[in-house]
């Protein structure tokens, strides 16, 4: 089932709603009137998938920089755990 938008000719209120293939007109939610009709609304962008080139080569350099902080991070806190378990001299 598809899901359409419709506009009440009463109370002017604007909803979607899951109906049949080809419906035309549904009773109003707000006001009750029998006959909002259905309108034509643009359709949702498609998602993109695929990045451009550009797009790309920054999020790789995002990664890029987010792996060696952590690396950094990791081995901090491991010289960190190394001098607590050896404890003072």
């Amino acid at each position: 089932m598809p899901l359409y938008e419709f506009e009440c000719g009463r109370c002017g209120a604007r909803f979607e709603d899951l109906v049949r293939v080809g419906t035309e007109t549904v009773e109003c939610r707000e006001c009750g009137a029998e006959g909002a009709r259905r309108i034509y609304s643009a359709p949702a962008p498609e998602p993109r998938l695929v990045k451009t080139g550009g797009a790309l080569r920054q999020q790789e350099a995002r990664n890029a920089k987010l792996h060696n902080r952590t690396k950094q991070d990791f081995k901090a806190a491991r010289r960190r755990a190394e001098a607590r378990r050896k404890g003072p001299s």
